[in-house]
């Protein structure tokens, strides 16, 4: 028997799952593109939908609000990362308020499991991994940025040891 997920679903008899993806949504505040019929769409797909950033267009609040109304429409798990637009207008916390009250699980250097599969994400940072990330040298803004890409990946791989699932899918922007 399949072991029951945080969120109530179970995964498959095969233990399979479904996972549809989608970034940099942009809304915007005069809401001229929804994503209602498509979340509905996607609910009758896929077993969680994962949101990799840039939800917003400019970070602002409103934007946000209409992204949690469009998502009402999504009946499975939303797991979620913000993204450098998100940023924009300083309200960050306003917005990730407005998501996890839309029931998004909005990683930023945390895990969650969801349906038997670990999820562990931060909006990344320019960069990179290992051997192909950037070296702290010269100029204060470079070894500023350097450092801002250090510590998302350390943030990123400490969430990835507070999973216990057997899979794990990173979500980054």
């Amino acid at each position: 028997m399949a072991e029951q997920s945080r969120t109530g679903r179970k995964a498959s008899g095969n233990g399979k799952v479904k996972i549809a993806a989608m970034g940099d949504l942009h809304v915007q505040e005069d809401a001229q593109t929804s994503y209602r019929d498509l979340f509905g769409e996607v609910s009758r797909e896929a077993d969680v939908l994962v949101l990799t950033g840039d939800l917003t267009n400019l970070g602002k609040p409103k934007e946000a609000e209409l992204l949690a109304e469009d998502l009402r429409a999504c009946s499975i798990p939303v797991v979620a990362v913000l993204g450098n637009h998100d940023y924009e207008s300083g309200c960050v916390d306003q917005i990730a308020a407005t998501l996890r009250q839309a029931g998004v699980y909005l990683l930023d250097g945390q895990a969650t499991e969801v349906m038997e599969v670990g999820f562990v994400g931060v909006k990344g940072f320019v960069g990179g991994f290992g051997p192909r990330m950037l070296g702290s040298f010269g100029e204060p803004a470079i070894k500023a940025m350097v450092a801002e890409s250090v510590n998302e990946a350390m943030r990123l791989e400490n969430a990835m040891r507070q999973v216990r699932a057997k899979r794990t899918l990173v979500v980054l922007h």
